[in-house]
């Protein structure tokens, strides 16, 4: 069996291919509210370390402390 293809394609005009994605990550202060009392921010709980983790976060904390990549930009 013996087969020829021929293609042929045109096109005029202008083409343009866009992807838009992202993400967004926002503090719970409801939650932090419940859990550490009404007016602290999540920079007062997670940047400035002015608050003292409760004993139900240490093993969360210590996993993300050991995998998550370090700043060394700041030192």
């Amino acid at each position: 069996m013996q087969a020829e293809i021929l293609s042929y394609s045109g096109s005029r005009g202008l083409f343009a291919g866009i992807s838009l994605e992202g993400s967004t990550l926002r503090p719970d202060n409801a939650g932090n509210e419940r859990l550490y009392g009404k007016g602290r921010t999540a920079k007062d709980i997670v940047i400035d370390s002015a608050i003292r983790q409760p004993a139900s976060a240490k093993l969360l904390l210590a996993t993300l402390n050991k995998t998550s990549p370090r700043n060394e930009s700041d030192k």
